[in-house]
């Protein structure tokens, strides 16, 4: 998950490169994908999802990229350029607690349309208590899942929405009862924007 804040002004300019940049990986048929979503309330507040199967799959992507962009530099000049609007960038690299259960009711990261992220950022040692409190009831499924960084104690709590306009229920009331890390660093409503999106194949069809 990569997490950026654009530079005030920039955001249809990002727009309109991002949206090439995309074109450009389809014609050069570079096995590289994600997922881009935006603020409903702040263009300049946007969310990556990157996805992969497995942590070694993680791993052959900067090969990929490299592999990419030594056949077609001007994929590397785009991005380049694409970064010269990019204020602050927060990347997180994070596994699936999928000890908790998922409800699917019909939506989820493959077609979701909009998503609500409230990422904690807990105390060291905490990490147990943390997923205590958010597993609740151990025998009901969550209508969110939740990831857990690979080398921080920050987790995440991502809630698959079928538009920005349908908000997530309330955060799970036990998380809410702990004093010191009940309280998200964020939580917001991101909406997909298909058009700067490179899904995998079968996610969000258009």
């Amino acid at each position: 998950m990569v997490r950026q804040k654009l530079k005030p002004g920039t955001s249809h300019s990002y727009e309109v490169l991002e949206t090439a940049i995309v074109a450009a990986f389809e014609q050069a048929r570079v096995p590289l994908f994600w997922i881009m979503l935006q603020s409903r309330t702040d263009a300049t507040d946007i969310v990556y999802l990157n996805v992969a199967d497995s942590l070694e799959e993680w791993n052959d992507l900067p090969a990929r990229y490299r592999k990419a962009v030594a056949a077609h530099p001007e994929l590397e000049k785009m991005s380049t350029r694409l970064a010269t609007f990019i204020e602050r960038t927060t990347s997180t690299l994070t596994t699936r607690r999928d000890e908790i259960p998922f409800s699917r009711t019909g939506i989820d990261l493959q077609t979701m349309r909009a998503m609500r992220l409230a990422v904690f950022e807990i105390s060291p040692g905490h990490e147990g208590r943390f997923v205590n409190a958010a597993r609740g009831t151990s025998d009901r499924a969550a209508p969110w899942l939740l990831y857990e960084a690979n080398d921080a104690p920050t987790f995440m709590l991502v809630t698959p929405l079928k538009t920005a306009r349908h908000t997530s229920k309330a955060l799970p009331h036990r998380l809410q009862a702990l004093k010191d890390d009940g309280t998200p660093s964020a939580d917001g409503v991101y909406a997909v924007r298909l058009h700067m999106s490179r899904p995998p194949k079968g996610w969000m069809v258009r």
